[in-house]
């Protein structure tokens, strides 16, 4: 599906990170692994409490920090996430304690020790792509950091593709508001309506685009979302390359 495009000549391409490049699934391996280690920080702090109880907080937490991206547009950081967990928990420790820094240290480790795929064809589309322009992210970090999403990146020698990096928690705020917009363009110093972004989510990454006066395409590879107001709704990374060329 295409609609007219912006007017100006494309010099950049912008990319969501989860579920545009990347399998946004979360691991069974990766969960266990941090579930782990933040009930290794309870039982740290001195803190005794019941697998259950344990799981019912984790649970809720991960629910609130869905409440934090959806409703608040709050680009959050992981001590955040841990600090609603321990706060339910009547625990008490400071953000720069030795063992609250191991369990943000840990909440990165396990992406990096499970990490997740890159979608079918995401490599060989964004080297080709970096020879006609220029490339950045633009992506809503989860649990883990932008640092630790760089290094899936440079794992797949991808980074140094890409011009920057813009993730919501180091904005502290998450699409689709214009801040990690604005930064993506600031790092690349052209007209917006020279900028499409690809992503994977109708509201964050089309809506936000468009508001910010980018273009934007949306990729359908992992779901379909229905009806949009991106110039292209492709399902597969050849789609999205031919409407470029």
């Amino acid at each position: 599906m295409s609609v007219p495009r912006a007017p100006g000549a494309l010099r950049a391409i912008s990319f969501d990170f989860w579920d545009t490049l990347y399998d946004g699934a979360a691991l069974p391996e990766r969960v266990a692994f941090r579930r782990a280690a933040l009930r290794r920080l309870v039982q740290e702090l001195g803190h005794e409490v019941s697998e259950d109880d344990f799981l019912a907080v984790y649970r809720a937490s991960g629910e609130e920090a869905e409440r934090w991206w959806r409703e608040e547009q709050r680009g959050y950081h992981t001590r955040d996430r841990i600090r609603w967990l321990l706060d339910r928990l009547g625990v008490t420790a400071s953000d720069d304690c030795a063992p609250m820094r191991a369990a943000v240290d840990a909440v990165d480790a396990a992406l990096e020790r499970y990490p997740s795929p890159l979608l079918p064809g995401a490599a060989g589309m964004l080297h080709r792509l970096a020879e006609r322009y220029e490339l950045v992210i633009v992506s809503d970090t989860g649990f883990a950091s932008g640092r630790a999403q760089d290094r899936l990146l440079e794992r797949d020698g991808l980074l140094p593709l890409f011009a920057a990096t813009v993730y919501s928690m180091d904005i502290g705020h998450c699409k689709p508001r214009p801040e990690p917009f604005a930064a993506a363009l600031d790092s690349l110093r052209v007209a917006p309506a020279q900028v499409l972004h690809v992503g994977d989510n109708e509201r964050t990454d089309v809506g936000g685009a468009l508001a910010a006066g980018m273009r934007a395409a949306r990729l359908d590879m992992v779901r379909q979302s229905g009806a949009s107001e991106a110039e292209l709704v492709a399902r597969t990374f050849e789609e999205l390359e031919t409407h470029l060329a």
